[in-house]
């Protein structure tokens, strides 16, 4: 079921410019913003060449200049170039981003954002530039599928990423795995962090991309014509995390080479749901087919799917050691290594060569340490983020 919104504080106006197709032409509009303003003057941003293209729009590479008395500075960054919607709707879509920018400040588990312009009438959302997704990994793979131990990491990230933005009363909407790009310490974070939800209620030149709200193949039901079909809700998330741990597992899209029409047959008129592999962990398949109910109020929170996820990659982690201590201790009986200490004759009973023995031992030490290194690693993120929001 939904967690409680948690109330976030009423931003202060700030004032930005429109720059209309007209280049000559500047409109200044009153928005609202808290302690500092996510507004970038379009003529800081120099747009090179288009790098991805979407349902909402494209995304170009772009040059975000930086400038104060002290420093200046170019920053390559992605632009989000969004399809053009009515113009009386365009001051309520830079609301509701301002809003969006500062209850992303400090989650780590979200691509950075910069902040929002408007070019040719045209609003871009200006984000951090990651080099690849998810999408891009399973791209460069020989059969597109990535291995359950990566998708249960993979998996917690992206559902600690969207939990805390649950917490903040945030939806995502369009979770894909090219939207979870993937950092230098190959660690999934969000890369679209409620795009859709910004263009809730808007009127899109297109009429079809006005009844739905996401990409199809990942959408639930409540997605089709949200204002008739809805409420939107956290539940809502949980579809889009079950099929996209689904594409990972697979390296098939959900509804692949289905229409458009297809897709919302099946997944309105026929409540089937996308096809879970086979051979998972059963508290794995039993989660992700609850992702799948038809009905939202029976699908699991994300905090549910977290725990899950977590009990499993420990579970797997712990048996890998104890795979490793068994085969040593297997091999242990044959071979005795004699060795005097002050008179004494000291037998060991071993399996292996002596040195065949400390290389086992070793690479026992070796696991240890990264196992510690990774709990500690986890502990002080999240003491860091607690520290963030205080």
């Amino acid at each position: 079921m939904s967690k409680e919104v948690i109330a976030t504080q009423s931003p202060t106006p700030f004032e930005y410019e429109i720059l209309d197709s007209d280049a000559e032409v500047l409109r200044t509009v009153r928005a609202s913003s808290n302690c500092a303003n996510p507004w970038i003057e379009p003529e800081r941003l120099k747009l090179r060449h288009r790098i991805g293209r979407g349902p909402f729009g494209d995304v170009w590479l772009a040059t975000h200049h930086q400038s104060t008395e002290d420093f200046d500075e170019y920053h390559e960054v992605a632009a989000k170039m969004l399809h053009p919607i009515r113009e009386d709707h365009v001051k309520i879509v830079l609301e509701k981003f301002n809003e969006l920018y500062f209850k992303c400040q400090g989650v780590a588990s979200v691509s950075w954002l910069h902040g929002i312009s408007v070019l040719n009438g045209r609003i871009c959302i200006i984000m951090n530039l990651c080099e690849g997704s998810i999408g891009d990994k399973m791209a460069g793979l020989k059969e597109g599928r990535i291995s359950l131990n990566d998708v249960l990491r993979y998996g917690i990230n992206l559902a600690q990423g969207v939990q805390e933005l649950h917490s903040k009363g945030s939806f995502i909407l369009n979770l894909k795995p090219f939207n979870v790009l993937l950092n230098d310490n190959d660690q999934a974070i969000l890369g679209d962090v409620g795009i859709p939800s910004l263009l809730l209620g808007s009127s899109f030149l297109s009429s079809d991309m006005a009844k739905r709200l996401g990409t199809p193949n990942y959408m639930a039901p409540e997605q089709w014509e949200p204002e008739v079909r809805g409420p939107i809700s956290f539940e809502t998330d949980s579809w889009g995390f079950g099929c996209t741990i689904v594409e990972m597992l697979t390296g098939n899209q959900p509804w692949y080479g289905c229409p458009v029409r297809r897709i919302y047959q099946s997944v309105v008129e026929k409540h089937e749901k996308p096809n879970i592999p086979s051979g998972l962990p059963s508290s794995v398949e039993n989660i992700l087919s609850g992702c799948f109910e038809y009905d939202l109020r029976n699908r699991p929170l994300m905090v549910d799917i977290l725990s899950v996820f977590q009990s499993v990659n420990d579970s797997l982690l712990a048996s890998i050691s104890g795979f490793i201590m068994l085969f040593c201790l297997y091999l242990l009986p044959k071979y005795c290594i004699k060795r005097k200490f002050k008179g004494v004759e000291i037998i060991i009973s071993l399996g292996l060569e002596f040195e065949h023995v400390l290389l086992l031992l070793l690479l026992l030490l070796l696991l240890l340490f990264v196992a510690t290194g990774a709990v500690l690693t986890f502990v002080y993120a999240n003491k860091l983020t607690c520290l963030l929001h205080i």
